[in-house]
C-alpha cells in the first residue's frame, strides 16, 4: 500500500485533522491534498517534509480518479457527500483516540467505510463494539515517532511568557453534541485563579474558535497577559505537550496523547460519570476552583503506572510503513 499511487486529503477548514494527516503522509510519502490556503499555509510552516497538492473544491473529483487509496479523517459517506463519487480504496484516519461516543453514536458514520487505521487494540475493540465492518489495520504511534525524529524541529513554541517557570496546559474539546465542553464555565474560573508562579496555555478546540472568534478575541483581550497565553493556529500537539508540566481536559483526545510524557493530568468532567471514561483513571477529576491546588500540593507519581499501560493498550508500537505493508 505505501507504494501506491496514494493521496490524504483534508476538503475543508478542519485545522485539528492536519497534526494527524500530515505526519501519516510525511512517513509514507504520500502528497497531502487540501483546499483551504489557512490549511496549506500551516502545513507548509510546520510540516515542511510533506508534499502539498493545493486544488479547488470544484476540481477534487479530478485529482482524486487518478488514485487507488485516500487516506482522510472524514468517513466515506461524509467524503463523497463533499466531493462525488470517489472510486479508490478509501482509509479512514482517526484523528486522535478520545472517550467520546459514549453517548451519541459518532461511530454509526463508519459503517460504509473500507479500511480503518486503528492506533492499536482499543480502538480496534471500540469499532468492534459498534459493529463496524470495515477492514482494521493498526498503524500503532505514528505521531510519536514522527515527532520524535524531528523534537529540534519543534523546540520553540509560538507562545512567549514573562517567567521561566512550571507550565499547563488547558485543552478542552468543543462543544460537540454530547455536551463534552468544559471551556465556557471552566476558562473565567482558571483564569482568575491562576497563580502568579504558574504558566497557562489555553488551547481551544479549532470548532470553538471558529465558531466563537469574535468571543474568543475578548476572552484574549481580557486575559491574556505574561503568564496566561491563548494559542490558537498551532497544530502539532506533542512539541506542546512536551514543554508542559501539566495538562487539564476534559474528553479531548489531547489527553491520551500526553500519556507518552507521563506527567501530572486531570480532568473536568461536564457529565460527572465514569462510563467509557478510561482515561480519568490516570489523573484526578477537579473543578476549576481547586484545580492548582490539587496540582501543586498533592502527590500524582501513583498515577505512573495506569498511565504507562494506558498508553500502551492505546498505541501499538509497530512502524507505520511495517503496518501498512
Amino acid at each position: 500500500m505505501s507504494n501506491s499511487n496514494a493521496a490524504g486529503l483534508i476538503f475543508d477548514s478542519s485545522i485539528h485533522y492536519l497534526d494527524h494527516l500530515a505526519p501519516f503522509c510525511a512517513q509514507l510519502n504520500w502528497p497531502l491534498m487540501v483546499c483551504d490556503p489557512t490549511i496549506c499555509e500551516l502545513t507548509a510552516r510546520y510540516y515542511p517534509d510533506v508534499k502539498i497538492i493545493e486544488c479547488s473544491a470544484i476540481h477534487l473529483s479530478n485529482q482524486i480518479s487518478s488514485l487507488t487509496h485516500l487516506v482522510s479523517c472524514a468517513s466515506r459517506p461524509l467524503l463523497q457527500a463533499a466531493v462525488g463519487p470517489v472510486a479508490c480504496t478509501t482509509l479512514w484516519l482517526p484523528h486522535g483516540h478520545s472517550d467520546k461516543g459514549q453517548i451519541a453514536p459518532y461511530f454509526d458514520a463508519l459503517k460504509d467505510d473500507q479500511i480503518a487505521l486503528v492506533y492499536g487494540q482499543k480502538m480496534a475493540n471500540v469499532l468492534k463494539e459498534h459493529s463496524i465492518q470495515a477492514k482494521i489495520v493498526r498503524i500503532g504511534r505514528f505521531r510519536h515517532h514522527y515527532y520524535q525524529k524531528r523534537r529540534d524541529f519543534y523546540k520553540t513554541l509560538p507562545v512567549q511568557f514573562s517567567h521561566d517557570q512550571r507550565t499547563v496546559l488547558y485543552a478542552p474539546t468543543w462543544e460537540d453534541c454530547e455536551n463534552n465542553c468544559s471551556f465556557w464555565n471552566a476558562f473565567p474560573l482558571l483564569a482568575k485563579g491562576l497563580p502568579s508562579d504558574i504558566n497557562l496555555i489555553v488551547k481551544p478546540h479549532p470548532n470553538t474558535v471558529e465558531k466563537h472568534a469574535p468571543e474568543i478575541e475578548r476572552l484574549i483581550g481580557q486575559y491574556e497577559n505574561g503568564h496566561l497565553q491563548f494559542l490558537l493556529d498551532y497544530p502539532p500537539i506533542l512539541p506542546l505537550l512536551d514543554q508542559c508540566d501539566a495538562y487539564l481536559g476534559d474528553r479531548s483526545s489531547i489527553g491520551y496523547d500526553f500519556l507518552f510524557f507521563d506527567r501530572p493530568m486531570f480532568f473536568l468532567d461536564p457529565h460527572q460519570h465514569r462510563k467509557g471514561r478510561d482515561l480519568l483513571d490516570c489523573g484526578r477529576v477537579v473543578t476549576p476552583e481547586n484545580f492548582y491546588d490539587c496540582w501543586l500540593n498533592q502527590d500524582h507519581s501513583c498515577f505512573s503506572k495506569i498511565r504507562k499501560a494506558t498508553f500502551n493498550a492505546v498505541f501499538d508500537d509497530i512502524p507505520l510503513k511495517f503496518a501498512l505493508d
